[in-house]
């Protein structure tokens, strides 16, 4: 009888600091998934903490969150023992849905984590890096099968930006949503998609299985022993973070609200939680009271701009567009060439009858030959330009294999003849080419055959000003 007493005062003593036996946690997803995570830390800090005797998770799965939204409203109204796990997931499908619910219609608590969002691809991917991906963006975007959370969530909302960012249309994007992180991670593995868009924490077991294998990081702030570029380093901003936040349900009275809210705070800051954070790859967003209520009326308006976006404001024809700026480069290409042979001419050919008669083009081709023949000046022009696009090429640092690509390009061959020429294929020379401009500073093969354009224009007139009288 007396042991059976001190192991209850033992007992009650330990427990002294409890603010509560149960609580009770709704997921409103699947297992496995991002929510389910954060309750699962949530469960554990609470309990290794002291705050909470047990903690029972519920899960109730729909409609990217908001079936659990309405459940738990309905359900748990005035229950001071239950709270909800939802955040940007939640708000873009409440929008999607048109849901007569919303986050601001429960007590929101506090906002807890920001994800470390990344892409990723099946490990055998033609996609070995994210400049091969971006660059089938452009080029192709509709051929990309993409997979994330469910639709108008922050995946869906990620990968519009990714593509605003790049001016490709959200029509030309294939994007499927699934119900869940760990649906998401298990679908692109298995090879059904070709590209994913996720938390690093959902992707992270089948990253170190080796069976995926990450392009870039959406955050500013990559997630530990990731090699992976930063979209902001290839120019690519994305402005929503997908965040997690720990909401009450209505009905409670303001000493209740305020019981949780402080089980919620004293839980933030304990090493317990520190350490999920960790383990989870998650940034610490701890925002609580007022300010957090107006983070999620401000979420709210975003996330409907950004759904906006997804659907209107799409030019008319992206391809006429297109087509107007490929004939506009090649015109302004077109033109300098000729430009650069007319001037050629002139200085060369002061003492040749011109033969007009037999065409502009085969006047510069002879003129162009008899200058590479007999006159001094254009030998020296040439030299002098030839040793000066040989010292850009070593500023730029181009490597022997870039240095022949750049100079076929400045003889106007196309990829594909190059290519030919090289024995290789035409992705290969067109990443080389990319390369050659990024380290150039320059935009294209228009911008590369301009820069030199200028030179051959100023050693020319240079040759003139320097000439003997005639």
């Amino acid at each position: 009888m007396l042991g059976a007493l001190l192991i209850a005062v033992l007992s009650a003593t330990a427990h002294a600091d409890v603010e509560f036996e149960t609580l009770t946690i709704m997921v409103p997803a699947e297992r496995s998934g991002g929510w389910d995570l954060t309750a699962r830390a949530m469960a554990d800090a609470l309990q290794a903490a002291d705050l909470v005797s047990s903690v029972e998770i519920e899960y109730s799965p729909g409609a990217g969150g908001v079936i659990g939204l309405a459940q738990f409203m309905s359900a748990r109204r005035g229950d001071g023992n239950a709270l909800f796990v939802g955040g940007l997931f939640t708000v873009g499908s409440v929008i999607q849905n048109r849901a007569a619910v919303s986050l601001l219609d429960t007590n929101p608590l506090a906002r807890l984590t920001f994800d470390n969002a990344v892409v990723a691809v099946p490990v055998d991917s033609q996609f070995r890096t994210a400049d091969d991906l971006i660059e089938t963006m452009l080029s192709a975007p509709q051929s990309i099968t993409w997979v994330g959370g469910s639709r108008a969530g922050a995946d869906e909302i990620n990968l519009h930006e990714i593509a605003r960012g790049l001016s490709v249309p959200p029509s030309r994007l294939n994007y499927t949503g699934l119900p869940g992180g760990g649906a998401v991670s298990s679908a692109l593995a298995s090879g059904r998609f070709m590209a994913g868009i996720s938390g690093y924490s959902e992707f992270e077991q089948r990253v170190k299985n080796g069976s995926l294998r990450v392009l870039g990081v959406l955050n500013e702030e990559s997630p530990a022993k990731v090699d992976a570029p930063r979209l902001i380093d290839l120019g690519i901003k994305v402005e929503r973070l997908n965040w997690r936040g720990v909401f009450a349900p209505p009905g409670l009275d303001r000493e209740e609200v305020e019981v949780l809210s402080s089980v919620i705070g004293r839980m933030a800051e304990s090493q317990e939680w520190q350490a999920q954070l960790v383990r989870n790859h998650w940034l610490d967003a701890y925002l609580p009271g007022q300010a957090f209520v107006e983070f999620v009326a401000a979420e709210q308006e975003g996330v409907a701009e950004d759904l906006r976006l997804m659907t209107d404001g799409e030019p008319a024809d992206v391809g006429v567009v297109q087509g107007v700026l490929m004939r506009r480069y090649a015109w302004a290409l077109g033109l300098a060439v000729v430009s650069a042979l007319l001037i050629i001419g002139l200085l060369v050919q002061r003492h040749v009858a011109r033969r007009r008669e037999q065409g502009l083009k085969e006047a510069y081709e002879k003129a162009t030959g008899k200058a590479m023949l007999h006159t001094e000046e254009l030998e020296r022009a040439l030299s002098n330009i030839h040793d000066h696009i040989a010292l850009e090429f070593n500023n730029w640092n181009l490597t022997d294999a870039e240095r022949e690509i750049a100079l076929l390009l400045l003889k106007g061959l196309k990829l594909k003849d190059i290519a030919d020429a090289r024995g290789t294929s035409e992705r290969t020379v067109r990443q080389q080419a990319q390369a050659i401009y990024k380290k150039a500073g320059l935009e294209g093969r228009f911008e590369l055959a301009a820069y030199f354009i200028e030179d051959i224009i100023e050693s020319m007139e240079l040759e003139a000003s320097e000439a003997p009288p005639a």
